[in-house]
């Protein structure tokens, strides 16, 4: 049984493209009784010699034979579905996510050394990766000079993918802060994983230790700078994850935190912590069996099972902007001048604005209505609020509240109603993004 040569993500990913004919083909091997008993006993023996914990893979081996005895795969002829069964059977009795049997021909040719099959796997890879943009989403700089990075898996192709991940780092270098965005990432390469956080890091740190059952050896991975050409991002990060954040995601994240180099901002991670590598068990069945082990060397733990705990737990849909509002609030606790003050206070209100489904009666919108000088007109229509802006080419807006008295006018400006000595609102304050004030009164 030989080790696959794909990284443990593209491995799953390309095995959903890999056998389109022979998935319709009518002369799909129809598996009898016999076959079945070979196959559960070369998937027992694969677990006995690989999985990284021998008395699980016993109890594991010993309840697919006993399955097998009271006929639960008699009916099961299709190999397809066989393989699905006994990946769900194996995750009963000892639910490990990374754990798996799929039938896959082609991987057994390719495993017994058929060179044209191997290279055509290698060019669709090559492919498939490229148009992936090797799994990097999304880079851009948001409000506040926050770097944003999204990108949904690491690929074992480092030499290949190096340019666009550098490209992405050098793109963000100048960012006062950095948000990752995780939520959509699966997993992938643990020397990947070392490559991303050597960004983050001045000097040489170690990350993670990867204990290899079957080659009885402990692999130590470090962040190193000088693989980086020493291209260091040394503010505040933030990651984002959420419940589909997993393996080497959970891993690049769990290691962040471990050290104190990140903020983990969403949800409680999948908790998949074992690396893994693909079998060949006779038959076109291939097994994907964790050989190893995570263990952090200052937690002298990993996440699996329990997944990567957030430092701020929020629903997942919530973690960009509630990233965003941890480092505006820490900001505006820093800021050492008025004008810092207002620049930050007005960014933590704009994300409240833009998140906010806060509704303001349309009665206490109405004691707002009017025209103030400069010739900004609003009023109340269907429940809404809306502003006609003279100084802008009577321009439309409708106002998103901060709270019953401030609401966002439009990209520059918040507004805030302020009640007179009378009890009525006669005036507002334009608080522009930036930093800075100005008033105008109610002129009709």
């Amino acid at each position: 049984m030989k080790r696959s040569t794909l990284s443990s993500l593209c491995a799953l990913l390309m095995a959903t493209m890999a056998l389109p004919g022979i998935a319709q083909d009518t002369k799909l091997p129809a598996m009898n009784a016999k076959q079945t008993r070979l196959l559960i006993d070369s998937i027992s023996n694969a677990l006995h010699r690989y999985y990284i914990y021998p008395d699980e893979a016993r109890i594991m081996g010993d309840y697919l034979k006993s399955q097998f005895k009271k006929g639960a795969y008699a009916r099961i002829t299709n190999p397809f579905e066989l393989g699905d069964q006994l990946r769900k059977d194996l995750q009963k009795v000892h639910r490990d996510p990374h754990m798996g049997v799929r039938y896959d021909p082609r991987f057994a040719i390719e495993q017994a050394g058929d060179t044209l099959l191997l290279k055509d796997r290698r060019n669709e890879e090559t492919a498939f990766l490229k148009k992936r943009n090797f799994f990097f989403d999304q880079v851009q700089i948001l409000e506040g000079n926050i770097g944003y990075l999204k990108f949904d898996g690491f690929t074992g192709r480092i030499a290949d993918a190096n340019p666009t991940l550098h490209s992405a780092m050098t793109f963000l270098r100048h960012t006062d802060a950095m948000i990752i965005d995780l939520r959509q990432n699966h997993g992938g390469d643990p020397e990947m994983v070392r490559q991303i956080e050597s960004y983050f890091f001045k000097t040489r740190t170690h990350m993670m230790d990867i204990v290899d059952r079957p080659a009885r050896t402990t692999h130590t991975l470090w962040a190193d700078p000088a693989d980086v050409d020493s291209l260091t991002f040394t503010g505040p990060v933030y990651i984002l994850t959420s419940k589909g954040t997993f393996s080497g995601a959970e891993d690049f994240s769990y290691g962040m935190q471990s050290v104190k180099r990140a903020t983990i901002v969403g949800d409680t991670t999948g908790g998949g912590a074992h690396p893994t590598d693909s079998y060949n068990i006779g038959q076109g069945f291939v097994a994907n069996i964790p050989f190893a082990r995570s263990l952090n060397p200052y937690t002298n733990t990993d996440w699996e099972g329990t997944g990567v705990r957030p430092d701020i737990a929020v629903p997942a849909d919530q973690a960009l902007e509630k990233a965003q509002e941890i480092y505006f609030v820490k900001q505006l606790a820093a800021a050492t001048n008025q004008q810092e003050r207002e620049n930050f206070q007005w960014k933590i209100n704009h994300l409240k604005a833009i998140s906010n489904d806060q509704t303001i009666s349309p009665e206490t919108l109405q004691r707002y209505s009017g025209v103030y000088e400069g010739g900004l007109d609003f009023y109340v229509s269907n429940g809404r609020f809306y502003c006609k802006n003279a100084e802008r080419n009577n321009e439309l807006f409708q106002l998103k509240a901060v709270s019953s008295t401030l609401f966002l006018l439009d990209e520059n400006v918040i507004v805030e109603f302020l009640k007179d000595a009378s009890g009525n609102y006669s005036s507002l304050n334009m608080l522009w993004n930036g930093g800075g004030v100005s008033s105008k009164r109610k002129v009709e």
